[in-house]
């Protein structure tokens, strides 16, 4: 095999890869939290109230209880839309229907921003003044709801239209400004997502995810420093999450065509969760890339980095039948057209 005949096939397997493993950007955790408190008619706390969630896709049901202050807490939730039942002594006191609980809700419940909440107030306002807070508070749910549904659907503009006017309103709620920086990241208006992800880490510092965001925003802007410090942090704080943080910033790194600035991380990760299948996949290629060629005889040699076939071997010893493993085999087969196995073994 001649140096452009390899160069060819590796040119065709990189372009096959590209945009095949996900960005953060669409993780907002794995789990749902959820909070809530029950008030009873005369306004006091129900003590030992039932709480059933019904996943409406699943089928599966989460039971909780409230405390002494009438509260619940729960999670391990699964993403998706629930019907809610608040239910006492057997007696069905109120029910909501079809209320969505989202991932990614860690840190402080306590915090205004938290979204999985799900009050049941069966008091009346006993004024005008009650009765139009609880109207403001209602429209401000939905129009949060509106402006996240909106992101997901890629209408951008139309979601800054419901989100700005609660960021103007109130501009303590974490969750606002972090789907602001969503609307304006797709609406590739990265300074502003800069400053409305960095307000929502002011308010929610602890939160993994919305540093694992901004550092995907840095790499967009070329900032590569400040992107790495980002992932680092959302690294600091979620330990249990690290390797998908550094995997994201890796994948980042390997789609912008940065294969040597992605070895890094991929080494993280395959460290933190060795059986990462495509972690050691993308490290084989990067590895590949780096790859020396000398010519010998009239002969183009390969000089591979310390790793590269056995990052592709490990793969398909993971994940034998995966998405990746023709692939895989593609590279092996180009390792041992080109590469002598006196090479090799060393």
């Amino acid at each position: 095999m001649n140096k452009r005949t390899m160069a060819i096939l590796v040119l065709a397997l990189l372009v096959a890869l590209v945009g095949s493993a996900p960005a953060a950007w669409a993780q907002f955790g794995v789990y749902g939290q959820v909070k809530g408190k029950v008030i009873g008619p005369g306004g006091e706390p129900v003590v030992g109230a039932e709480i059933l969630f019904v996943n409406l896709s699943t089928g599966r049901t989460f039971k909780l209880k409230t405390d002494k202050r009438g509260e619940f807490f729960g999670m391990g939730f699964d993403p998706g839309e629930y019907d809610i039942t608040v239910s006492k002594d057997g007696r069905v006191l109120g029910k909501i229907e079809k209320r969505t609980i989202h991932v990614g809700q860690f840190g402080d419940v306590n915090n205004a921003g938290f979204r999985n909440n799900f009050p049941f107030n069966f008091s009346k306002p006993t004024s005008e003044k009650g009765q139009a807070e609880s109207a403001e508070v209602e429209k401000a749910k939905a129009g949060y709801e509106k402006g996240v549904a909106l992101n997901r659907a890629g209408r951008y503009e139309e979601a800054l239209a419901e989100l700005q006017p609660l960021a103007e309103k109130d501009p303590n709620q974490w969750a606002v400004h972090a789907q602001l920086g969503v609307a304006y990241r797709g609406l590739n208006r990265l300074d502003d997502a800069v400053v409305s992800l960095k307000r929502a880490i002011e308010l929610q510092p602890t939160n993994a995810t919305l540093h694992s965001i901004l550092g995907e925003i840095y790499l967009k802007q070329k900032k590569t420093d400040e992107a790495r410090q980002e992932f680092e942090t959302a690294a600091q704080l979620s330990p249990e999450d690290a390797a998908g943080f550094y995997y994201n910033l890796a994948v980042t790194f390997y789609n912008a065509n940065e294969m040597k600035a992605a070895i890094e991380p991929l080494q993280k990760v395959v460290e933190l969760d060795p059986a990462h299948a495509n972690a050691h996949f993308y490290l084989g290629v990067c590895l590949f890339n780096t790859a020396e060629s000398k010519t010998e005889g009239g002969q183009v040699k390969m000089i591979l980095a310390p790793g590269t076939r056995e990052h592709f071997e490990t793969y398909l010893a993971l994940a034998p039948n995966g998405p990746l493993a023709d692939q895989a085999k593609g590279f092996l087969q180009a390792i041992d057209a080109t590469v002598p196995a006196s090479v090799r073994k060393k």
